[in-house]
């Protein structure tokens, strides 16, 4: 006789933040757990990406284009599926910013929220003749521009500028990034003036992040502490 089995019926539902979509997930179980563990701990870009769309490929039961999903989408619905995996809270051990001794601290999976920008617009001006034509990059597309998560945490914001940008137009032309190297949009993005790039920043910090804040009085010497979480490492 065949053993029973488990965890067939999706049980909860989420909303994907970029589209509002509404769909139906299931609790990774520890085969994916165990996958997402490796992968972290190597550090290895492609290695962590492959886990995590692979397991939230697997746990979203309604039909969703993983490739098309941006990097706050994935870091939201990957932490959502990941509270109702491993319990509604986690615990963290966090350094003090004084002592550097460790606490033990716990996140609520379900106060987690992403909020969505009113309105942003993707057209950028330049110059008189110059516009850019911004896109908010998707997971695997910004994961892509590295090769490691040291890499990811400290070259984040100016690759992620070149990812987001889709296009370059003027007054004849329409010149798509996708079909230039990355060195030539390194090189238009260094042309910039800092003005220039303050328009596009404005942009990047419009897009919507992953965030929970923590605060905690340290164990050891009463430091009251302020931690803001970010990203999927942060969280796992």
């Amino acid at each position: 006789m065949a053993l029973p089995k488990l965890n067939d019926t999706p049980k909860y539902e989420l909303h994907v933040p970029s589209t509002g979509q509404k769909v139906r997930f299931r609790p990774y179980l520890v085969k994916e757990e165990k996958i997402l563990m490796v992968a972290m701990e190597s550090q290895d870009v492609n290695q962590i990406v492959n886990a995590i769309s692979d397991t939230i490929s697997a746990c979203v039961v309604d039909d969703i284009d993983i490739e098309k999903l941006k990097m706050f989408d994935v870091e939201y619905m990957f932490t959502q599926i990941r509270g109702k995996s491993v319990g509604e809270t986690s615990e963290l051990n966090m350094p003090c910013e004084k002592c550097e001794e460790g606490n033990q601290v716990f996140i609520k999976y379900d106060d987690i929220k992403i909020d969505m920008p009113e309105e942003v617009s993707d057209i950028i001006p330049i110059t008189d003749s110059i516009k850019l034509k911004m896109s908010w990059p998707s997971f695997r597309k910004l994961m892509s521009q590295f090769n490691d998560m040291k890499e990811f945490n400290t070259d984040l914001a100016f690759k992620t500028l070149v990812v987001c940008i889709d296009s370059i137009m003027t007054e004849d032309e329409i010149f798509h990034m996708s079909d230039h190297t990355e060195e030539e949009a390194n090189e238009f993005i260094e042309s910039l003036t800092t003005a220039q790039l303050g328009n596009v920043r404005e942009y990047l910090e419009a897009m919507p992040r992953l965030t929970y804040n923590i605060e905690f009085d340290c164990s050891n010497c009463s430091t009251h502490n302020t931690k803001e979480l970010s990203g999927i490492q942060d969280f796992f």
